[in-house]
């Protein structure tokens, strides 16, 4: 019996493993997700009746429960655990120590080549470790469209991404679990890296033009400056390292260092990953303006009647 331990198991990434592992409901693999508040994670749809633990990266107190019986990890770092010799090397010792057998990374497209990038520090500490590691360089999320640049498209009709004229490529978070599973049960990926990619390179005047054909009405691609874009995120009280990170991969995109494609997906999975245009349709309803949004501009429309 194989137990997987999968951190951030609410995120993105951790969460689209979470429900496409307990989903299959393997009858040789036991999958435990690692989360901060149970009682919260609980009330997640679609995986209220999973295995859950406690264990947080900076609190070295929950690494033995967290990883009792474990064979496998699904390795996901939090955006706000920059100092990974501090939170995330602790815990790889422990594992280590406690035989585990495989770690499949989650990382990011030119983590391996950028040391600013605290993933990079991460895959270079695995050199020093006796457990196989997979790791997984994907790019773009196509939910950060969804979450993080939402509030841009839906409110303002604006994608408001540094990028300039780059070509960018997303990849849905679905494909890169179904990427996960695969890796988690077959050894043959054992000590692989893979650049996990979507199948197309497009720019933010492309993906604009999606947007605009899909919800009916003008998106337009704004093209801020970085210090602009980092300023106006941390405006809206995201958080610090994730604005940073994500300023550095549109940098990278608009230095032409994102425009590539693969078909390494496809050959780990037998079939074609999502595109985005099919994403951009499915979650459509995302986008639309809501009543709130709408309201003063209603208002407008009532005090010209009545100046009428």
């Amino acid at each position: 019996m194989e137990k997987i331990l999968i951190t951030g198991a609410t995120g993105n990434v951790g969460l689209s493993t979470l429900k496409l592992l307990h989903g299959r409901q393997y009858s040789d693999i036991e999958v435990v997700a690692a989360v901060r508040d149970i009682e919260r994670a609980k009330h997640i749809e679609g995986i209220a009746d999973c295995n859950f633990c406690h264990f947080e990266f900076d609190e070295p107190a929950t690494y033995d429960k967290a990883l009792e019986g474990v064979t496998k990890i699904v390795l996901i770092r939090p955006n706000q655990v920059s100092d990974v010799s501090r939170y995330i090397f602790p815990f790889l010792a422990k594992a280590e120590k406690l035989g585990v057998n495989q770690i499949v990374f989650v990382s990011i497209v030119g983590a391996e080549r950028n040391r600013i990038f605290a993933n990079h520090r991460t895959e270079s500490h695995f050199k020093k470790l006796s457990i196989p590691v997979t790791i997984l360089h994907s790019s773009l999320y196509m939910q950060n469209l969804s979450t993080f640049h939402r509030h841009d498209i839906q409110d303002h009709d604006k994608i408001n991404i540094p990028a300039g004229h780059g070509l960018v490529n997303y990849i849905d978070v679905r494909d890169v679990a179904e990427v996960i599973d695969m890796v988690l049960t077959n050894p043959i990926h054992l000590h692989q890296t893979y650049e996990i990619c979507g199948p197309e390179s497009l720019d933010f005047y492309q993906i604009a033009k999606l947007f605009s054909d899909e919800l009916g009405h003008e998106i337009k691609y704004t093209r801020p400056s970085t210090i602009r874009f980092v300023r106006q995120k941390l405006l809206e009280k995201r958080q610090l390292l994730y604005v940073l990170t994500l300023s550095l991969l549109y940098s990278a995109a608009r230095n032409g260092k994102m425009n590539y494609t693969n078909d390494i997906f496809r050959t780990i999975t037998g079939h074609n990953p999502r595109n985005l245009a099919d994403f951009i349709h499915e979650f459509s309803a995302c986008w639309i303006k809501s009543e709130t949004t709408n309201k003063p501009e209603k208002l407008k429309k009532r005090r010209l009647r009545r100046l009428l």
